[in-house]
């Protein structure tokens, strides 16, 4: 059996097709296989020095306060703190710490 493709401007209409069902095909595979994704973390994939950031700044206390108490660079603590929200994907520092906490991964 052959397809036959129609053109619709510059772009076949099989090729669209093709595009989307593929991307159709793969979102129900990856949900078979239960491939993890940012959503799904566990305790471990978080660094001991990015819960300790995320710890530090939900009670409250500023880059220039943890780097003071953790002794180590203010840039090194925004550093462990991105690494957090984008693991946890989280758009926000503060929405990171707020998924940190419903997750119970700061004691």
């Amino acid at each position: 059996m052959t397809a036959t493709f129609t053109r619709r401007g510059s772009w076949p209409i099989g090729r669209i097709w093709c595009n989307s069902s593929g991307l159709h095909f793969h979102c129900h595979v990856a949900a078979r296989l239960d491939v993890p994704s940012a959503g799904k973390l566990a305790t471990s994939e978080l660094t001991q020095r990015e819960r300790q950031c995320l710890a530090w700044t939900a009670q409250g206390k500023t880059v220039a306060d943890i780097a003071v108490l953790v002794q180590i660079a203010p840039r090194t603590v925004v550093f462990h703190l991105e690494n957090a929200r984008r693991k946890l994907g989280a758009a926000s520092i503060g929405q990171c710490v707020a998924e940190a906490l419903r997750r119970g991964l700061l004691s």
